[in-house]
């Protein structure tokens, strides 16, 4: 059974990044400049028509948004605009100090950058549809839900939380990625 879903998830993430990378007609812009990363000019401006096309073009646009200069080094970016869903890349719960020792403090963190980036879009955390949240402590995760309940308020999005042995940055006890429509 544990094979199977494995399979399945990669054969299913496969066929998405293929499929992703085959339907962009954006290239994102290398080497942005930390002094224009976070601002209004942080994203990658695409030619659209109100369905989300550029005239005469099958494929659909892509638009980019930058938060920070590690996104180049690691190879990702913070968020990708298509049509009215963005995709929130896994954010963590740091600061220029560094990753408080507490699953709260870096929860709070997460969803202040993910704020962040969906104020540039226009949006808050009542678009946001799908959540999914990587921990390496599940307890902690647990003991933390009535957090992230005042964080959403009165709406809740599809979730799905999974423990994972680490993350990227050995302090990380959390990773939150979202989905989000745009009206």
């Amino acid at each position: 059974m544990k094979r199977t879903c494995v399979v399945l998830s990669l054969t299913v993430l496969f066929l998405a990044g293929n499929a992703l990378s085959q339907s962009s007609t954006v290239k994102q812009k290398s080497g942005t400049p930390a002094a224009s990363v976070g601002n209004s000019t942080g994203s990658t401006p695409v030619a659209q028509s109100s369905n989300g096309k550029v005239a005469g073009d099958k494929k659909p646009q892509f638009s980019v948004y930058h938060e920070g200069p590690w996104e180049e080094q690691i190879g990702y970016s913070q968020a990708v605009r298509a049509g009215h869903t963005i995709y929130i890349s896994g954010t963590v719960g740091a600061n220029e100090k560094g990753f408080p020792p507490d699953m709260e403090s870096q929860m709070q963190l997460a969803y202040a950058a993910i704020r962040k980036t969906l104020s540039h879009y226009g949006a808050d955390l009542s678009n946001v549809v799908m959540e999914r949240i990587y921990t390496t402590d599940m307890e902690s995760l647990i003991k933390s839900q009535e957090e992230r309940k005042k964080i959403y308020g009165d709406w809740l999005p599809a979730a799905t939380w999974v423990e994972v042995k680490h993350l990227y940055a050995p302090e990380a006890k959390l990773e939150i990625e979202v989905e989000v429509v745009l009206n």
